[in-house]
């Protein structure tokens, strides 16, 4: 930066072309005065260069993006926003994406983040005081809804149902009120009802319908009717009974299944009598599938049409001759390994 000065000596006044001569700037002013002596000694900046520091964006110690990015400004310490120059799918990692400008010339590294993984803590808030948490997750600026609003309680703004996340970790808190809750007893779907599980329910108000979750079902059941799973609120507190029915389990199970000596019943694959439709007494039949549904097994002996295993028995065929061992009585057994006592085989 180059620098002039005017020297006047004070009551000699000097041409333009004396002062052009000895290589002076030709600034005349009235060197009578000190006024006049102060500006024509001042120094004076005529730079017009701006502050050029050089960033390379890395994340995790690997560069990022094709080349490194050149910015500029007026003076050290300028903040400079980087929103615009960052790559693509990228974040400053720090959350803060201004840049403060060093000496000219400067070559800084910018640490940065791939978008996504955006966490927010929801604060519930009730009363000036949190009563439960949750955690949402996403890309920066997306708007994702929350899902664990505390039992017995409702969000007070219908808006809150979403949130927007930021560019970094971040708190929300959103405001609920009390609400009306029920208690769901899922019953078993037998005589005695047997409760096996409960779940709550809320609103804001009895007659309001709520949603039961698929985890609110307890494990190894399902609904009856699954229509039920929309819940009529009654007022504060009751408890209602939802009937569900032990999920079944079904394997590949070739055989031969025969009867007793008695009308066998037959069943749908829900475990439901088909009617007056049976078995004949002492009959033989074909098998592929074999069904637990409630503690009870069956076998399919037709598309559509299922056996109680206690009513029948399973058996392989099998042509081989067997003798009774000579002095010895051979005592004979029913299918269930019952010894039959006015029944047996004589030696040889």
């Amino acid at each position: 930066m180059k620098i002039t000065k005017s020297y006047i000596v004070k009551g000699l006044i000097f041409s333009g072309i004396v002062l052009g001569t000895v290589g002076l700037q030709s600034t005349i002013v009235d060197a009578a005065t000190d006024a006049g002596i102060d500006a024509a000694t001042k120094t004076t900046d005529v730079s017009t260069n701006k502050i050029s520091n050089q960033l390379i964006f890395t994340s995790g110690d690997v560069e990022v993006g094709s080349s490194s990015t050149t910015v500029t400004g007026d003076k050290v310490g300028q903040k400079i926003d980087l929103t615009k120059v960052i790559p693509a799918g990228y974040q400053v990692a720090s959350g803060d994406a201004t840049y403060t400008l060093a000496k000219d010339g400067s070559i800084n590294r910018v640490e940065l983040e791939k978008i996504g993984n955006v966490t927010a803590t929801v604060h519930y808030i009730y009363n000036n005081g949190s009563v439960g948490t949750e955690t949402v997750t996403g890309n920066a600026g997306d708007s994702v809804s929350v899902s664990k609003v505390p039992d017995g309680y409702y969000l007070v703004k219908d808006s809150d149902k979403k949130v927007v996340l930021g560019s970094g970790s971040s708190d929300v808190y959103l405001n609920v009120s009390k609400a009306i809750t029920n208690t769901i007893s899922f019953v078993n779907n037998d005589q005695a009802k047997t409760e096996v599980g409960t779940a709550i329910v809320s609103g804001k108000v009895a007659g309001a319908t709520a949603n039961l979750t698929e985890d609110q079902i307890p494990a190894g059941y399902s609904l009856v009717n699954p229509k039920w799973m929309t819940i009529v609120l009654q007022p504060d507190g009751t408890k209602q009974q939802v009937t569900v029915k032990k999920d079944s389990t079904v394997v590949e199970n070739k055989g031969t299944v025969s009867t007793y000596g008695k009308l066998t019943p037959l069943y749908s694959a829900d475990g439901n009598s088909a009617g007056s439709r049976s078995l004949g007494a002492n009959s033989v039949w074909a098998t592929d599938k074999k069904m637990t549904l409630n503690g009870e097994d069956y076998y399919r002996v037709s598309t559509a049409e299922w056996v109680k295993a206690s009513d029948v028995y399973e058996y392989t065929a099998n042509g081989t001759n067997v003798t009774v061992k000579d002095g010895a009585v051979a005592h004979l057994y029913d299918t269930k390994g019952n010894q039959l006592t006015q029944r047996s085989v004589a030696p040889n």
